[in-house]
Parts: structure tokens; C-alpha cells; sequence
């Protein structure tokens, strides 16, 4: 392989369109070896053609691994892949020569039937099971896999019989220990040379982005743009049949991104999914090749290097850059400026353009969601784009008025980010309400300016200085307690914003809202330019831990053991969110909205919630209690699950669970307070502090940068449907030159691009993601629902 890798599969299969594929082989593997891999490359190939000849397309993946199980159904008996067809071939190929073969041949069938999990030991640990998920492992796995192939395939199962014949035998013992050893040495050496090869395709993109910035004409016509930069992405530009070049200017398929997805990004977290459901086609090595324990859930890293690496291997260019918007080819004269044969027009963060044949979004499921201001808590309040400076100031008789960032009435047009954060716009110079204001920016940057003093609730506006009694009225600071009014700002040798926070290690103080620099002892303003980069990356660091956070953003790493934290949300993210903080503190603090009760619940596992039992104790329970158990059971949504009760790990084991604080009271504002926390107030206006904030309410397609965005309102798409006419893969325009793929096809923004179709498919979706396996059921943004999905629609795609 390119890089430092050192491995390599022996053979490796890619379609080239609906009625064609290639297979690649290693040029450095023996003759055998290759023999078996074509045989199972070829034979996956025929399965596939057989499906689709067929009409059909069975949504599953390889079960023919090792490690956990988690598609068995009440036969033992699981669904095999196209791929896992492959497998069986090869084993046949090894066992039909069995018992008089070679030991080189005897060697390479018990491999066989390690790496297809037929010959998988009792796990270290016990799997993790609760009510209605109870995956299979060690050696019920194994006897799963070998029911299914003597069903499934029964021409094989004599062979099959005589590779487990020979793994049972006492002269076996030595070598199956030794193939083990070996595999997990192989592993161990990918797992360490795998962040080189990524690095390096990293330092590429850049100079890429770097060539191709410093251009001076525009960029000749790319025949196919693939929007995001995450395994989605990753696995539509491994699976895409191949593209036409334009000439050596640009890459004939080009990513645009300025980053590689969050999921990647975790660090050593465990995903909601074991990695036999986080199969990626087209890769070589799959995110099972990178853990350490294929038992348990798949780590973020293991999945990050198995998409890093694919991304690498595979020579995926990447421009890195933010797209902020997607045009498609206008009428007539209006596209007079267009190159003749672009369709659709990129626009991107730095205002360049990009021009395509064809375009795929794989963007995810969008921008965090953001908390608005609640609409009956408007009066008397002022919000500012932390920005651009333009504010909306909401009257006591609710009148709105639009300001400018000197705080003077505004009546000109505002600009696109202001008016959507603020929630307004001017109509022929009248302000238009068009929605709440958020609390927070994008950044995590409060829109309130105001900073309050926690211990007396007194407040100051730093921009024009004005003083607030608890009762909003304005005061004069002179008439304050001396205490009181330099914490607000007013020092003896003049005003100093107190939202300045200090760096302990040097002689400086930062601004979270704009990054501004000054001396801490003077206030005299410093040119960050002139600062050592240990002290930028400092000063930066208390930015951002100064800023309120979203989910996906924070890793275990990213706490401190005084923290005291609020997350906000009780769903998955807020789940996560949860757990990798109690690694490091025991201050957490867990708001969700209020939900109403329901009628049945999810018996939980041993040493986790009980939200049956629960919901059986409230029948009988006191109000206070009953107030106590409804609250709890708000919690319990889309995130419990097998993975968020793990023992002593999840955010619904009892370790996690019992010491965290638990709320249904939200805040309805969030501001800077006089010591560096933030200041939260909920609907009875009780004012509480925390020193880190975390927002894990969802994600939206329709915020700035989010894949309905992006296509704008006036983008009609369709359904692309799959061998059998009912199943939705994604989505796409008319043409069928703009595809949305992964979890940005399935948002509520993009759905709604699609008009009267929107209820049909929305159930579509919901149906085909309930009938995925239990670790990923009803979840229809995962991986294991988009990946095989995307690579249908690749394999039938045409320009």
C-alpha cells in the first residue's frame, strides 16, 4: 500500500457502474492467495448482480467476522452479505482439499475460519445485554455462523465440517494460537501506522487547497464535487463508478471540507454500535481491523482510522473549505456568466466559486441546534450577533427595534448570519420578527451582552456601560458598594470589561466573546501577533473553554476535575456528553425538556435505570416521588440503550446515573457572570452558575452550513429508490446530478425539499430503520443504515 502501511488486502473489488466491475489484485501476494481472493471478490460480485436481477437489495452486513453478533434471530441463524457469500467461496476452495492438503493450505483454512468468527473464544469480559438486545458471542457466535452457512450455503458445508473438523483436532491448538497471535500483531502494527498515513493525506489536502487557492483564473469545470468531508463522504468517493477527467487543473472527483467528520474525531469513546455494524464499502481495511476488542463497542478511533486510512489509500483530494451555498444552473440568459457545461455553482466560506457537472451532499445531519429565546420572555431584553455587532432590543410592550453595533436605530438591510441569528430583518426599513432570537451563537457565544454578578444579581452592559438592578431598572454604579461595582467593571483606573478572562501563566488576559488580548495588571491592549505561539494556543484554549460547547465538540480529555458542568439534553448526545465528563469530574448537572409520562418503558440491565420498574413505582408513589420518577423518565428516549447502560461506563449505569444532578427546569437565558461562569435563569427565574456548558439538542440541516440550507427552499428533490422500487437510499434532483446521501438525507430540512412526497418518505425511512439490528435500531442518521446505502446508489449511478 502507499504510505507506511504494512499491509495490504490481496484483492479488492470496484464496480465501474451498473454492469461492470474491476478487481485489483496485490501484486506482492502468492499465487494461492490470490486465487482465493478472486474467488471470493468474483463471487460477491455474482451476488450482487443475482440481487439486483432479482429486484432486491438485503440490507445487511457482514456477519462472517469476528467478534460480536448482533443479527441472529430466534434460530441462531444470521443474513449474509454479498461479501460474506465471497468468504464462504474461498473456505470452500481451502476445506474441499481437506484433510490430505499441504500444512501451508491447512494454515490458511484455520485463518479463514478465525478472521469469518467461526472458531471465536469465550470474550474476556461478558457481552453487555438488556431486554431485547442480546448479541451473541464467543463460542454461540461461532455456532451461529456455522448454522448459517450450512443453511444458507449448503454446498459448503461439507467443506465447512472439514475446517472445523481440523480446528477441533489436538495438532491444531499450536497453530490456531500462533495464526491468533499473528492477527493481533498485524492489528496492533495498522493501529500504529495508521495515524502516519492519514497525517500525510492530511499535509496533501493542504497543499492541494493551498495550489489550487493560488490560482488566479477560476478553476476549470469539476466533473464531481463531493460535499463533506466524514465516513459518509468517504464511502461515496470509494464506491463512485469512475469519472471522466477534466484535465490536470483539478482532480476529476474533488471533496470539499474543511474538516474530516465528527465521528472520527472522539477519541477513545466507544460509538453506539459494535464494528460489524459500522461496515464501510469499498474500504480496504474496516474499522474492526483497528480494535483491540472486536467484543465491545467500536471505538471512534478504531472507526476514525479505518475512515482516515480508506480516504488515504484511496488518494481522496480534499479542498478544505467550508461551502456556503449550492446553485443550480439558471435558465436563459441568467446563466450567461456560467461555464457551458457546469450544472451547479459552489460558493464557499473565503467567497470563492467552484462550478460541477454533478454534486453529492454528504454534509450529515447538519450544524448543532441552537436554544432560542422563549417568546413570552422577550420584553425588556437585548440580543447582539457577537459578529457583527447589529442587536434587536425587545420593548416592555413588546416593540422591536433594530440597532446597529454603536446601539443606534438601523433601518438598512442586515446581513444574512445577524438576521438569522437574531431572529429578524428590516422590511422597507420597518423591523420584521421572523422567529425568537438564539441564546447562543454558532461559537457558543452568548447573544446576551449583559454580564450579571451572581452574588448580589445586579448586571452591566460593558459596550455602553449601564448599570442593572435585579429589577432591570438602570442604575447609577456610583451609588454601588466599591466591591461590587469593580467587579462589574468600574476600576479605579478606569472601566475594564469583565468578561476578560485570566491566563495564570503569563502576564495576559483574554476575551472570550472576541479573542482580544490585554495586560492583566494595566488593561493596556496587546497585539496578538506579537505573542509566542504556547501563549496563542493558551489563550486560545480559555477561549474556547469560556464559550458554551456543543455536542460531539468535547472528549474525556477536554475536562477538568473542578468543572462544574451543565448538559443540556436528554437524548444520545446528551448521553455522551455526560459519560465522558464524569471520567474526569462528579460536577454534572443533566437538563432535559419535560416529557409527558408514558404508559410502558424499557426494562433496564442489571447495576443501570430501571425505567420499568420506575414507571411501576410511580402508580403507587407520593406526588413528590411521582414528580422525582417523571423527571427521570424524561431522560429516557433515543439514548437508552445497551451502549449507554454499559457498566460503570454509561450515562444510565447507576455509577454515572446516581451522582448526577438531574433537571427539567432549562435556562431561558445564559450570560457571562462577574467571576468567568456563565449565568443561567430558568422560567421561574432562579439564577444558577456553571463553568462549562454543553448543548446536545440535536442538530439542524436548516442552520447556516447545514445541507438544506445549503440547497435553499427553491430545490425540489426526489427519492432515489433502490433494486426493489420501495427502498430509499437518498435522495436527489430531478437529473439526478445533485445527490444527497448519508444523514443529510434523512433531516427534517432536507425531507422537506421533497413537498407532497415528504410524509411517504419519512415513514419509508422510519420503517427501514426499524428493521435494522438491535444496536441500531430506529436509528436512521447511522452508519450502519447510509453506508450500504450509498454504495447501491453508486453502483447504479449515472451522469
Amino acid at each position: 500500500m502507499p504510505g507506511t502501511l504494512a499491509y495490504a488486502p490481496v484483492a479488492t473489488t470496484h464496480f465501474l457502474g451498473p454492469s461492470a466491475a474491476v478487481v485489483r489484485v496485490s501484486d506482492r501476494a502468492t499465487a494461492d492467495l490470490i486465487r482465493l481472493a478472486v474467488a471470493a471478490r468474483l463471487t460477491e460480485v455474482a451476488a450482487i448482480v443475482s440481487d439486483r436481477s432479482a429486484n432486491r437489495r438485503l440490507d445487511v452486513t457482514s456477519g462472517l467476522t469476528e467478534g460480536v453478533l448482533t443479527t441472529a434471530d430466534s434460530a441462531g441463524r444470521i443474513p449474509l452479505s454479498p461479501r460474506d457469500i465471497g468468504r464462504i467461496a474461498a473456505l470452500k476452495i481451502l476445506g474441499d482439499q481437506l484433510p490430505t492438503a499441504t500444512a501451508q493450505v491447512k494454515s490458511a483454512a484455520l485463518g479463514s475460519a478465525i478472521a469469518m468468527g467461526l472458531l471465536d473464544e469465550e470474550p474476556a469480559r461478558p457481552v453487555h445485554r438488556m431486554e431485547g438486545n442480546v448479541p451473541l458471542a464467543g463460542v454461540a457466535a461461532a455456532a451461529a455462523r456455522a448454522v448459517s452457512v450450512r443453511t444458507l450455503s449448503p454446498g459448503s458445508a461439507t467443506a465447512l465440517d472439514k475446517v472445523l473438523e481440523l480446528a477441533r483436532q489436538a495438532g491444531s491448538q499450536a497453530a490456531l494460537k500462533d495464526i491468533r497471535a499473528e492477527r493481533d500483531c498485524e492489528r496492533r502494527v495498522l493501529r500504529e501506522q495508521a495515524d502516519g498515513v492519514i497525517a500525510q493525506r492530511t499535509t496533501v489536502d493542504a497543499e492541494l487547497t493551498k495550489s489550487l487557492n493560488t490560482r488566479d483564473a477560476q478553476l476549470p469545470v469539476i466533473p464531481h464535487v463531493i460535499v463533506g468531508g466524514g465516513w459518509a463522504a468517504t464511502v461515496d468517493y470509494l464506491t463512485l463508478p469512475p469519472v471522466a477527467s477534466a484535465g490536470a487543473d483539478v482532480p476529476p472527483v474533488l471533496t470539499v471540507s474543511a474538516g474530516y467528520g465528527v465521528v472520527n474525531g472522539l477519541g477513545d469513546f466507544r460509538l453506539t454500535q459494535p464494528a460489524m455494524d459500522n461496515e464501510l464499502p469499498g474500504a480496504s481495511f474496516q474499522p474492526g481491523d483497528f480494535a483491540e476488542d472486536r467484543n465491545d463497542f467500536v471505538m471512534s478511533t478504531a472507526f476514525g482510522r479505518a475512515v482516515g486510512v480508506a480516504r488515504a489509500l484511496a488518494g481522496m483530494p480534499t479542498y478544505q473549505a467550508n461551502v456556503t451555498g449550492i446553485e443550480a444552473r439558471p435558465d436563459g440568459t441568467a446563466a450567461a456568466d456560467w461555464p457551458a457545461e457546469a450544472r451547479y455553482r459552489l460558493t464557499t466560506g473565503d467567497r470563492r466559486t467552484l462550478y460541477a457537472r454533478s454534486v453529492d451532499l454528504a454534509t450529515g445531519l447538519g450544524p448543532p441546534r441552537i436554544q432560542q429565546a422563549a417568546g413570552d420572555q422577550l420584553a425588556g431584553r437585548t440580543f447582539v450577533d457577537p459578529g457583527t455587532g447589529y442587536q434587536v432590543a425587545f420593548g416592555p410592550a413588546g416593540d422591536t427595534r433594530i440597532l446597529d453595533a454603536q446601539g443606534e436605530p438601523y433601518a438598512g438591510q442586515l446581513p444574512a448570519n445577524a438576521s438569522w441569528l437574531l431572529g429578524v430583518q428590516n422590511v422597507e426599513g420597518t423591523p420584521k420578527r421572523l422567529y425568537e432570537p438564539f441564546l447562543l451563537d454558532p461559537q457558543g457565544r452568548p447573544t446576551e451582552r449583559r454580564v450579571i454578578d451572581a452574588e448580589s444579581r445586579y448586571s452591566v452592559d460593558p459596550q455602553t456601560r449601564t448599570v442593572y438592578a435585579p429589577d432591570g431598572s438602570a442604575v447609577d454604579p456610583a451609588t454601588l458598594d466599591p466591591d461590587l461595582r469593580a467587579r462589574l467593571g468600574f476600576r479605579p483606573e478606569g472601566y475594564r470589561d469583565p468578561r476578560f478572562v485570566t491566563d495564570p501563566d503569563s502576564p495576559y488576559s483574554v476575551h472570550p466573546m472576541t479573542g482580544a488580548v490585554i495586560v492583566t495588571a494595566s488593561g493596556e491592549p496587546v497585539d496578538r501577533t506579537t505573542l509566542p505561539p504556547q501563549t496563542l494556543t493558551r489563550l486560545d484554549a480559555l477561549v474556547r473553554a469560556h464559550q458554551v460547547q456543543y455536542g460531539g465538540q468535547n472528549t474525556s480529555a477536554s475536562y477538568r476535575p473542578d468543572d462544574d458542568l451543565l448538559v443540556v439534553g436528554g437524548g444520545a448526545g446528551g448521553a455522551s456528553e455526560v459519560e465522558q465528563a464524569h471520567y474526569v469530574t462528579r460536577q454534572v448537572t443533566w437538563g432535559a425538556r419535560p416529557a409527558k409520562l408514558g404508559a410502558d418503558y424499557p426494562k433496564g440491565p442489571e447495576g443501570a435505570l430501571d425505567p420499568k420498574g420506575l414507571r411501576a413505582e410511580w402508580d403507587s408513589a407520593a406526588p413528590a416521588r411521582k414528580a422525582e420518577i417523571q423527571r427521570d423518565l424524561t431522560f429516557v428516549s433515543g439514548g437508552f440503550n445497551r451502549r449507554n447502560t454499559l457498566p460503570a461506563i454509561g450515562a444510565f449505569s447507576l455509577p454515572v446515573w446516581e451522582p448526577t444532578l438531574r433537571t427539567t427546569d432549562l435556562p431561558v437565558t445564559i450570560r457571562y457572570t462577574t467571576t468567568g461562569r456563565f449565568g443561567t435563569t430558568d422560567l421561574q427565574g432562579r439564577l444558577s452558575t456553571f463553568s462549562r456548558i454543553v448543548y446536545t439538542i440535536g442538530q439542524e440541516a436548516d442552520h447556516p452550513g447545514g445541507a438544506a440550507a445549503l440547497l435553499g427552499t427553491g430545490t425540489r428533490l426526489v427519492a432515489v429508490l433502490g433494486p426493489d422500487g420501495t427502498e430509499v437510499n437518498g435522495l436527489s434532483d430531478a437529473p439526478g446530478t445533485l445527490r444527497v446521501l448519508g444523514a443529510a438525507g434523512v433531516t427534517r430540512g432536507v425531507l422537506r425539499l421533497t413537498g407532497a412526497d415528504q410524509p411517504v418518505l419519512t415513514d419509508k425511512i422510519k420503517a427501514q430503520a426499524d428493521a435494522l439490528p438491535p444496536d441500531a435500531r430506529t436509528i436512521d442518521p447511522s452508519i450502519r443504515y447510509h453506508a450500504g446505502r450509498i454504495a447501491e446508489m453508486n453502483r447504479t449511478f449515472r451522469r
